[in-house]
């Protein structure tokens, strides 16, 4: 049986003298929450390790590790251990119930008459929501909140741990952060805690320190079990390399469920703790292994041809496909060509005035570009009746027709870089008031796979047919 990795993966700015408090508290939290994982004390090592001075030695710490790995129970022992030896301590999350969860296990402790140590040291409890509190007679004190915009202003804190920081925006961060600048005890520390944050969270705290602390800029200490790839999330073995609780709290049977039900990019960001490239900053348009399925060896010989010419967003390229597809049929998508803009309509419309007699349609959009490509295809006589402009509604049209045909797959194409490197990294961007569009992504240009959707919405809605007798020369 396969066993759970106990080591961070990853960890960076953590010295290897970690002497100070965190044996104590590990053995504190033990006689009242239960015995740590193996895994667990290294954390709490960190974060209370000491220098000579007596001061923390991390003042800040980031911890991630995928869900339900039992980070829960550090916090814990954190939060209690700080109490017991007098810090003021704000316990931060995004949701309520984890916010509850957490101050009701540590109450719990306190207001236990059978711990007589620890109830006689409970001046008070405070239970309203959104104030929850526990005060100790030594001066110690736990606050327990969600965040918000202006939380924590005009208070005082020694320690702030914000947990869920996957979530954590810049501007609650800016409320929080500068209430631990005056504590009582002058050795302040925060403390991050959470998963890769998804394509949705609109927080971008977390994956910044994320990406400084792995690019070398950043000196804070850093904690992580996680996968460098998406990978081959069916590979039972990563399982066990990126969650340290896998077979102890995580049940084997539901994760090789979720495998089985999540896309890869998904489960590999929940299970296997792969930060996306662009985490918190943007969703994909396209799920990449859809996208691979759908590749062939040959384009086929049958369909109306159609063509798609997108000038990218910032002016500087113009991208060319052609598609073939039958009203009722499969539907079959080509990169053409991508080139610079400058000069590049004269290309692209001597290419599309060559094979006029053979092309159902073509659809074009773009600012830059656009209209000075239909008036030389005009010019040349293509067919007015041939030619459609973009619009904010061809475009929502064209990339969810994509996209649903991806997924379907219904949809081919031959291997090409330029075009599969579009389509598996370029980002969805709003157009229109509920639709969506092609958008460049961190290390990719959106133009080639819109100029495809464009073409296959072309081939798809229009009524003319040539009935091509040949392949066109192109």
């Amino acid at each position: 049986m396969m066993e759970p990795r106990q080591t961070p993966t990853f960890e960076a700015n953590i010295p290897d003298d970690l002497s100070g408090d965190g044996r104590m508290a590990c053995e504190l939290a033990s006689a009242y929450f239960g015995d740590p994982l193996p895994w667990q004390p290294h954390l709490l090592d960190a974060m209370l390790a000491r220098d000579e001075r007596d001061r923390y030695v991390l003042r800040s710490i980031g911890i991630s590790v995928p869900r339900q790995n039992g980070k829960s129970w550090v916090v814990r022992a954190r939060c209690f251990y700080g109490a017991l030896n007098g810090e003021k301590i704000l316990y931060t999350c995004q949701h309520g119930d984890t916010s509850d969860q957490m101050f009701q296990e540590l109450a719990q402790a306190f207001e236990d008459e059978s711990n007589p140590e620890l109830h006689d040291l409970l001046l008070a409890v405070r239970r309203t929501n959104g104030q929850q509190a526990i005060k100790l007679r030594n001066g110690g004190l736990i606050r327990f909140t969600t965040r918000t915009d202006s939380l924590a202003r005009g208070k005082t804190y020694d320690v702030l741990i914000y947990d869920e920081a996957q979530e954590l925006t810049e501007k609650q961060q800016a409320a929080s952060l500068p209430a631990i600048s005056a504590g009582a005890k002058h050795n302040p520390q925060t403390i991050y805690l959470g998963t890769p944050p998804n394509p949705d969270n609109i927080g971008t705290v977390f994956l910044s320190l994320h990406e400084a602390v792995h690019s070398g800029k950043s000196k804070m200490g850093w904690i992580e079990w996680g996968a460098t790839e998406i990978g081959d999330v069916n590979d039972e073995a990563r399982w066990y390399e990126f969650n340290p609780s896998m077979g102890i709290l995580l049940d084997h049977a539901a994760v090789k469920g979720e495998a089985e039900q999540m896309q890869p990019d998904v489960f590999a960001r929940e299970r296997l703790g792969w930060w996306s490239p662009v985490g918190g900053k943007g969703i994909y348009a396209l799920i990449s292994k859809k996208w691979r399925d759908c590749e062939v060896a040959s384009a086929p010989r049958e369909g109306k041809l159609a063509f798609g010419v997108k000038f990218s967003h910032d002016s500087l390229h113009a991208a060319v496909s052609w598609a073939l597809a039958d009203r009722d049929g499969p539907s079959y998508v080509e990169l053409y060509d991508v080139m610079g803009s400058s000069g590049g309509t004269v290309a692209i419309s001597d290419m599309l005035l060559r094979n006029r007699d053979e092309i159902a349609c073509v659809c074009i959009d773009g600012k830059s570009g656009a209209d000075a490509l239909r008036r030389r295809m005009l010019d040349g006589g293509f067919p007015k009746t041939a030619l459609v402009m973009g619009t904010p509604a061809i475009v929502q049209a064209a990339s969810s027709m994509l996209s649903d045909e991806v997924n379907a797959g219904t949809l081919s194409h031959i291997a090409s870089p330029a075009l599969d490197d579009s389509a598996t990294g370029s980002l969805k961007r709003d157009v229109g008031r509920d639709g969506w569009g092609f958008a460049d992504g961190p290390n990719s240009m959106a133009a080639p796979i819109e100029s495809a959707s464009l073409a296959l919405w072309a081939a798809r809605t229009t009524k003319r047919d040539p009935r091509r007798e040949q392949e066109a020369s192109f």
